[in-house]
């Protein structure tokens, strides 16, 4: 029996540890919860502050608010994507404060929110006032850019204070460890602990090593472990003693006992003889019937053995009594013969005469189901109240308040107390408004309230006024008998000024549009009815445009087969989406009109388009004078390449006429000797012949380069164009002593331009290349033509010399009107250049020559390139 005792007790000390686990884990379970619903608060904060539906007065009243209800909370702060802090709450603390920098750690953890986008936990450490803190940081995010971090500053010392119940503080002492193994905060400083019951569990979130201790206080001496073995001894003794008592005792019991087994065998009631030791002596038949056992197997077993092992503690305890002699009613759980489990209530009386307790138990399993659905009910219908955010109030018939939830109370100000059982006039009615509320609260108790509810001014305990609206109905008990009214009433303060700051916003944009030089309309995609239209649109088409269709006031809008989609087939998900954007003219007035429309979804959710067309008719004007202003000056600037190489020309064309000259000269003096031969005369007509025909290329070139003519893009052959160039070039090339290198690759591709506007480019690129290398050494004169692929569609050609090169700001001005760096140039030769490539769809590029001078690189789009823009145009 000592051993048994022992036994009890190892067995009581592991059952100690198992409660202290359960326990743990529970109130892990707890603090996890509530550091997830503080994870939940600020995530709703960051979103509402990346979708700007948050100002500083909102932050610091959610804030304020939910440090308020969550007390192992700091303070919370918002740190901008620089590090600095924005905002902070409470308004009156002083760790972390508006436009303060954050610490190198903190910096770090922002760059780690930064990476990853999601909410990140920091170490454990100390604050400056030297208390120990924990920071989670929750990403804020406006269309994918981050824009910095709400912060949540946990007070470690809190933590361990507040984030667990009473009852489990009184139990247990709390403490939290960092990832070393250091004390961060404990909840109690006691020294009387049980160190043998302490339970570690990792806490995650926050993760990062933080773990937390419980360990037991200490309860009572030694005293009570030794005294079941000195009972035991005693009664040991006692029973000695007792056997010379019971045989004076034997013929009576066995009368009793007959009796007794009548009543014992047939009782509904599982009754049973346990012996002091918890073993049963002798069980009723009732035991198959409701927990399946066979009573005669069942002597000489433990109750325990049978009892639910989270109500084995109770039990023993229960017990332990029964030792000392007091009869005992508890309740458990035993295990019936198909393992499952049944409430039983035990009625236990001992009688220590006989060592012996009788017990009846009686099976409550049908009885508990029902109160554990009574108590699942109630909670479920408890936390309904408590998690709504309108407020409910129930009156008698006549006006006293008999019901308050915590909304309303929260909503107000007043405590639930304050509340119930008071009558008119009420502590939350305004002095200012109290004949209307009692209006109202006449009207209510006649049944005569709207069913649309009524507005109401209301004073919050602190003297604050607020607007709600109460809605209004009957309150019916059980019996289908009216009690009273019930009310839930509404704090519609900020819908209130929502609902005006959003007029006052249609009142801003309609002035904007209204201010606009373009027209403005917005039409239903499929009725083409104008729902919307500025006074710009209304001042052309009339200023009954608004309700007429698009078609009926004539507004210049593109053929249904010219929009990239049509609008009446799109879907909810495809908007807003752009429709046409581009020029159009008006078949009556013949302005035009830069329109763009696109499609999108109108206030009442239909499907519309809006439209905004600007007046381009000046614009379309000046360009085509400025096109044409362009296209003579082209023709300018070839007349004066053209006189500049006039000279040029000259010596050239003076080589084959006088060749010509002599070939004829010495066939005439031939003949007029006599003395000739016609294969003589032939060879030397032959070679004048070839000498007028280079004269006649000469000048033919010339003409089709100055003569004026519309641009006709086709596929042109750039080997061939360059040899033109060079006809022209290297006249001057040769007589300025510069050698020009053509580096054309094999099989280039056709290109898609006007021939005679790209040599025009080639010359005027070549002269200033060998007008920069004039005052070059000799052995630097050499000007390189270029000539490659580049990519798959298009072509590169550069010029490139190594002459006297081009300063930075020359560059960044190089391409504007009249400006030059030749003495005798007139600075649009480059401008030109750029308009011309720019027509051909290239870009025109200017870059310092590695070796010393400049090279000019422009592009032009293969032929197959351009079929292919023509065909998707």
């Amino acid at each position: 029996m000592l051993s048994l005792v022992w036994l009890l007790q190892q067995r009581e000390l592991e059952l100690e540890r198992d409660a202290l686990a359960r326990d743990m884990q529970w109130a892990e379970q707890t603090m996890r919860r509530q550091m997830l619903g503080t994870e939940e608060f600020l995530g709703q904060l960051a979103r509402d502050l990346s979708s700007e539906m948050l100002d500083h007065d909102g932050f610091q009243l959610r804030a304020n608010q939910h440090i308020a209800n969550h007390p192992e909370l700091a303070n919370i702060v918002w740190v901008g994507s620089d590090g600095i802090v924005r905002w902070s709450a409470p308004f009156d603390t002083t760790d972390r404060l508006p436009g303060e920098a954050s610490s190198s750690e903190q910096a770090g953890m922002l760059e780690r929110v930064r990476a990853s986008l999601r909410v990140e936990y920091g170490a454990a450490h100390r604050s400056p006032r030297g208390g120990a803190v924990l920071e989670v940081y929750v990403p804020v995010v406006r269309s994918g850019a981050f824009r910095g971090a709400i912060v949540g500053v946990y007070s470690i010392e809190r933590m361990a204070r507040y984030l667990v119940p009473a009852w489990f503080a009184d139990k247990y002492r709390l403490a939290l460890h960092d990832a070393e193994g250091e004390l961060l905060a404990a909840g109690t400083l006691l020294p009387a602990l049980d160190e043998r019951l302490s339970f570690d569990l990792a806490l995650d979130p926050p993760g990062n090593g933080l773990s937390v201790r419980a360990t037991a206080f200490r309860s009572g001496s030694g005293v009570p472990r030794l005294l079941p073995a000195v009972l035991i001894l005693g009664l040991s003794v006692l029973v000695l003693w007792s056997l010379w008592t019971l045989r004076s005792h034997v013929q009576r019991r066995v009368q009793v006992e007959k009796e007794r087994d009548r009543l014992f065998n047939l009782s509904l009631d599982m009754l049973c003889v346990v012996g002091l030791d918890g073993r049963f002596c002798r069980c009723n038949p009732a035991f198959a019937r409701i927990l399946g056992h066979d009573p005669e197997a069942l002597p000489g077993r433990s109750l325990i053995d049978f009892v639910h092992a989270d109500d084995v503690g109770a039990t023993l305890e229960q017990l332990r009594r029964l030792a000392d002699g007091e009869p005992v009613k508890f309740e458990n759980r035993c295990r019936c013969a198909d393992d499952s489990y049944k409430w039983l209530v035990w009625s236990i009386n001992p009688v220590p005469e006989e060592r012996l307790v009788y017990a009846v138990a009686h099976d409550i399993t049908g009885r508990k189901a029902t109160e554990e659905a009574l108590r699942a009910e109630s909670a479920f219908r408890k936390a309904m109240e408590d998690s709504v955010v309108t407020g409910l109030r129930a009156i008698d018939l006549n006006g006293r308040i008999i019901y308050a939830n915590s909304a309303f109370c929260r909503m107000i100000g007043f405590d639930e107390d304050e509340l119930i059982g008071i009558g008119p006039p009420f502590p939350y009615w305004p002095e200012e408004s109290r004949a209307v509320c009692e209006r109202n609260l006449g009207l209510t108790l006649s049944g005569q309230a709207p069913a649309a509810g009524f507005e109401m001014r209301i004073r919050r305990k602190n003297g604050e006024r607020f607007d709600a609206r109460f809605y209004l109905s009957p309150l019916i008990d059980s019996s289908a008998r009216q009690t009273g009214w019930m009310a839930s009433i509404t704090d519609i303060t900020e819908p209130k000024r929502v609902r005006a700051a959003l007029e006052a916003a249609h009142e801003r944009f309609e002035a904007v549009l209204d201010g606009l030089d373009a027209a403005v309309f917005v039409a239903d995609a499929r009725t083409d009815e104008i729902l919307f239209a500025n006074r710009a649109f209304k001042r052309i088409h009339g200023f009954d445009a608004v309700g007429r269709t698009v078609n009926g006031v004539a507004v210049p809008q593109p053929e249904r087969g010219d929009y990239r989609v049509d609008p009446r087939s799109l879907g909810t998900s495809e908007l807003p989406r752009e429709l046409f954007d581009g020029e159009l003219q008006h078949p009556l007035s013949g302005r035009w009109y830069h329109v763009r429309e696109q499609a999108t979804r109108w206030v009442d959710g239909r499907l519309v388009r809006m439209g905004i067309a600007t007046d381009i008719t000046d614009r379309k004007q000046t360009a085509e004078v400025a096109r044409q202003q362009e296209d003579r000056l082209q023709r300018t600037a070839r007349l004066i390449t053209m006189g500049e190489m006039a000279s040029t020309l000259a010596h050239e064309l003076n080589q084959p006429l006088a060749a010509i000259a002599n070939y004829c000269a010495g066939c005439v003096t031939r003949m007029q000797g006599g003395a000739w031969r016609p294969e003589d005369v032939l060879a030397a007509m032959q070679k004048a012949s070839f000498q007028a025909e280079r004269a006649g290329k000469i000048i033919r070139r010339v003409r089709e380069f100055v003569k004026k003519s519309e641009p006709r893009r086709s596929a042109v052959r750039l080997a061939e164009v360059l040899d033109d160039a060079l006809g022209f070039a290297e006249i001057d090339a040769r007589r300025v002593g510069i050698h020009i290198v053509a580096d054309v690759e094999p099989g280039l591709p056709d290109v898609f331009a006007d021939r005679i506007m790209i040599e025009q480019v080639l010359l005027n690129l070549i002269r200033n290349g060998l007008d920069a290398m004039a005052d070059a050494l000799p052995e630097r004169r050499v000007l390189v033509l270029r000539m490659r692929s580049f990519g798959p569609d298009a072509v590169e050609v550069a010029v490139i010399d190594r002459g006297h090169g081009i300063s930075e700001e020359g560059r960044r001005r190089l391409f504007t009107p009249f400006y030059t760096t030749k003495t005798e140039g007139m600075g649009m030769g480059l401008n030109i250049c750029r308009s011309i490539v720019e027509f051909h769809d290239g870009r025109l590029l200017v870059d310092a020559n590695p070796e010393g001078g400049t090279i000019f690189t422009f592009t032009l789009p293969t032929e197959t390139a351009s079929e292919r823009t023509a065909r998707s145009a």
